[in-house]
């Protein structure tokens, strides 16, 4: 019975350090793979060890381009996600470089800067492209040179039926607002001529020249209104002989349509029929009419417009002889540098036509080619 409980008590003993050591080394086990697990799994870890090893990560705060001179800014590194993918220039130098010195104040002038070379083992940025963009086209100035150019001939602003010298402030109104919705451009009595001499510049696309014929009262009543609100110019053929009456145009009147933007320019003293008259008489019609509306506005008129359209051989000398450049008749047609400067033609304004007759007469192309 002893011998059998000696014997059960070493087999015990034995067997107690065979477990100790089997616990032991299964604890050694255990804390082996637990620190592998926390070393090679864990993401914290890993990122722990890269940021303690120096390795850049992506940093909380987003330097501006505003930020460049910043202390802030430059402690902060560049992400590799951003170096690799981001290819916009490359990692600025930690010496900054001196600006270039230029007698130019262009800042086109400046010289491209070369780009900073990364260190020796370091991610490097591909390079910023030099190359320029190419200059922009100049804009392309357009100069029309129209081949014509329509002068219209109108006398009196009024209603008179069965006169087709007349046309009512209504049908007037019309045709003015037609013009300025259709894009004409009415020209001042220089610019006409400096359309004719072909020396204009600028001129617009679609000019225009508005006459009126033998200073009727009632242009300053009807037409001046109307064309002011449009802001149009044009020209108005007087005879001083006639501003007394009542009927025409009195020199208070004219003085104001001429400060209005008006250009105002001889019709005869008196209106006559010049072909009848000597030739000592024309010279005093035309050369009296000139003086008074010159001697009355301060300018020097050098346009004419033919009374009821008449001239002949003396009044054309006359004209020349006085320094007269360039006279209107009632010949119909366009105005072109083709014509005698002594002699041009316009558009007569029928008063009993339809507004869509007298578009279609203004808008007549063929006519530039009537001489």
């Amino acid at each position: 019975m002893t011998h059998h409980t000696g014997s059960r008590q070493k087999r015990f003993k034995s067997s107690s350090i065979s477990y100790r050591v089997y616990g032991l080394i299964f604890f050694c086990l255990l804390l082996l793979v637990g620190l592998s697990w926390s070393r090679w799994m864990s993401p914290s870890a890993r990122s722990a060890e890269v940021d303690a090893a120096g390795e850049p990560s992506t940093p909380a705060y987003s330097a501006s381009a505003n930020d460049a001179q910043s202390p802030i800014a430059e402690s902060i590194p560049t992400p590799i996600s951003e170096i690799a993918l981001t290819p916009t220039a490359p990692p600025a130098s930690a010496d900054p470089v001196p600006a270039p010195t230029s007698s130019s104040a262009d800042p086109t002038s400046a010289p491209i800067a070369e780009p900073v070379p990364a260190a020796s083992g370091d991610i490097a940025a591909p390079a910023a492209s030099t190359a320029s963009a190419p200059p922009s086209e100049k804009a392309t100035v357009v100069e029309f040179n129209p081949p014509y150019i329509p002068v219209l001939n109108y006398h009196s602003i009024t209603i008179d039926p069965g006169n087709r010298a007349v046309i009512t402030p209504a049908k007037f109104e019309a045709q003015m607002q037609y013009l300025a919705n259709h894009g004409y451009k009415t020209l001042s009595l220089q610019q006409f001529m400096d359309y004719m001499d072909n020396k204009a510049t600028g001129m617009p696309e679609k000019p225009i020249l508005l006459t009126f014929d033998d200073g009727y009262a009632d242009n300053h009543e009807h037409a001046l209104p109307i064309l002011r609100s449009l802001q149009f110019q044009a020209t108005l053929f007087v005879s001083p002989g006639t501003t007394e009456d009542g009927y025409f145009l009195n020199w208070e009147q004219i003085k104001e349509m001429h400060q209005a933007g008006w250009d105002i320019q001889p019709h005869g003293m008196t209106h006559p029929y010049l072909p009848k008259l000597a030739a000592k008489d024309q010279n005093y019609e035309i050369i009296e009419a000139k003086r008074q509306i010159d001697e009355q506005l301060q300018i020097d008129t050098n346009v004419f417009c033919y009374p009821y359209g008449e001239r002949n051989t003396t009044t054309l000398n006359v004209l020349k002889d006085n320094g007269f450049r360039y006279a209107f008749t009632i010949d119909q047609g366009m105005t072109t540098r083709t014509q005698d400067p002594l002699l041009l033609k316009r558009i007569f304004v029928n008063g009993e036509e339809t507004i869509e007759q007298w578009i279609s007469r203004l808008e007549n192309k063929n006519a530039k080619a009537t001489k």
